[in-house]
């Protein structure tokens, strides 16, 4: 078999390694050979392929910045208002067990949520909303500087493909076949976002000169772009929005809507939006764009996401339904639709939905602490310790299995037994020190054997852990009165 038809089987099988090693060998027979030069890059670019779509880290951020959005939205219409910590100013959703942030505790963890979450439920509250099936951490390229160029060039014997600093990008713009995995190479691969971005405006301004000098100002953002390749517009507007410019980039994201409607499109601009604390925006986009494409299941779910972040968990689970039927695969939505039914009461409705993700192969240590919570409320209480044993087993983190025990001490104050109680508040406190719930209801605990002093301390500290938290204040109150 030919060694360039055998490296284009490997890159087809992704078998990258093996795809690079045979492009070396034929590098080094002949150096200007295009060919395995083109397909080495495409296959070092797709080794550190990061979906950056789905890496949606920078929200919690953005939504803080007083200076990108109105300081007194309309109800319903701000994610900041939505997310707020419980006991400050704001609109609140329903009586769910929230984040540290206030957002309501959902069945699924996304990219740019697992450090917001905190408990902060109640003694009473259900905790049944614990992360459940976790997709794919993803990062984008300004935030995974990989260094990719120096640890790859290590024992390899072609050396590097080409010097960063001496690119040209004109030399290459003008070659469509080139152009895009050049791109790629560079925004994926190097993390090089200024020679991306100059890449896409070294090749919108051969495709219609003068596309690349567009002034980004309030009064010409709606200039026309002209009619050029939509990718390449997706491209810049990629660029810029991870240059940390969203509005310079929501021009080029309408262009190439106009010229060509695809997923990926629409979920960029729904997300500037987001980021931008526009979520009625964000939710018109994907609500035209599922107009053109109605089975698309990205669309369907970013606008399910948004629903849940202004606080419309009805609607939210509407889509998810939807979701649900389009792909009966989709954890997130059969999660998300779990936790709906848990939190109204009807466990064994849940039960189901949970079950389904297991049989799937979703195993983690969240899916079994929320089927052991549901057999608690459900009645099938031979399965409840089991249950959490496989979900501390299976917990890595320190803070899933504070988590984990502090959901087993919920189980024991409800069964009655105190001393399993404080023994789980105990490791989950040791597991993780600012677990307000966990400080809290110890101090509930100990404040029951009127030891007030040490109950103050420990609600000093949950106070720190969560300062918003209307409970601990409350308990506070009461341990000044009893001292």
């Amino acid at each position: 078999m030919d060694n360039f038809f055998a490296a284009i089987s490997l890159f087809r099988r992704r078998k990258y390694d093996e795809c690079i090693e045979v492009c070396n060998v034929l590098l080094q027979q002949n150096a200007l050979h295009q060919g395995p030069w083109e397909l080495k890059m495409r296959s070092m670019t797709q080794r550190v392929y990061i979906d950056d779509i789905e890496a949606d880290d920078d929200v919690a951020e953005d939504i803080l910045d007083t200076q990108t959005i109105a300081t007194a939205p309309r109800p319903g219409t701000s994610i900041r208002t939505a997310i707020l910590p419980v006991g400050t100013s704001g609109t609140t959703t329903a009586s769910r067990p929230r984040t540290g942030t206030g957002r309501p505790i959902t069945g699924i963890s996304r990219p740019g949520t697992l450090s917001l979450q905190r408990p902060t439920s109640t003694l009473g509250n259900r905790t049944a909303g614990r992360r459940t099936a976790s997709r794919t951490g993803t990062g984008s390229a300004r935030t995974i500087r990989l260094g990719s160029a120096s640890m790859f060039a290590v024992g390899d014997p072609t050396g590097p493909l080409f010097h960063i600093s001496r690119l040209h990008p004109d030399k290459y713009a003008d070659r469509d076949a080139l152009s895009k995995p050049l791109f790629q190479y560079l925004y994926y691969h190097e993390g090089d976002i200024r020679k991306a971005m100059a890449l896409c405006d070294a090749v919108l301004a051969r495709r219609r000169p003068g596309a690349s000098n567009i002034t980004e100002t309030s009064t010409t953002r709606t200039q026309d772009l002209g009619g050029s390749d939509w990718w390449w517009h997706t491209q810049k507007a990629r660029c810029l929005l991870a240059g940390g410019s969203p509005r310079e980039a929501e021009p080029y994201l309408r262009q190439a809507l106009q010229d060509m409607p695809h997923p990926d499109v629409v979920l960029l601009l729904a997300r500037i939006y987001v980021r931008l604390d526009q979520p009625t925006a964000a939710l018109e986009v994907c609500r035209q764009g599922l107009e053109r494409q109605p089975r698309e299941v990205a669309l369907l779910t970013q606008q399910a996401r948004i629903l849940e972040l202004v606080g419309n968990l009805t609607a939210s689970v509407r889509r998810y339904r939807q979701l649900a039927a389009l792909d009966p695969m989709c954890t997130e939505a059969l999660a998300c639709i779990a936790v709906s039914y848990f939190y109204a009461n009807q466990p064994e409705t849940a039960l189901l939905y949970y079950r389904r993700v297991l049989s799937m192969g979703a195993h983690s240590a969240e899916l079994y602490c929320n089927i052991a919570l549901c057999c608690l409320y459900g009645g099938q209480l031979d399965l409840v310790f089991p249950c959490f044993q496989r979900a501390i087993r299976m917990a890595t983190s320190a803070e899933l299995r504070a988590d984990v025990y502090y959901n087993l001490s919920f189980v024991a104050l409800t069964t009655g037994d105190i001393h399993l109680a404080r023994r789980c508040l105990r490791l989950a406190i040791a597991a993780n020190g600012s677990h307000a719930s966990a400080l809290n209801n110890m101090a509930v605990l100990v404040a029951r054997q009127k030891q007030y002093p040490k109950a103050k301390s420990y609600l000093l500290a949950a106070r720190s852990a969560h300062p918003g938290s209307d409970e601990i204040g409350h308990n506070l109150a009461l341990i000044d009165h009893f001292q």
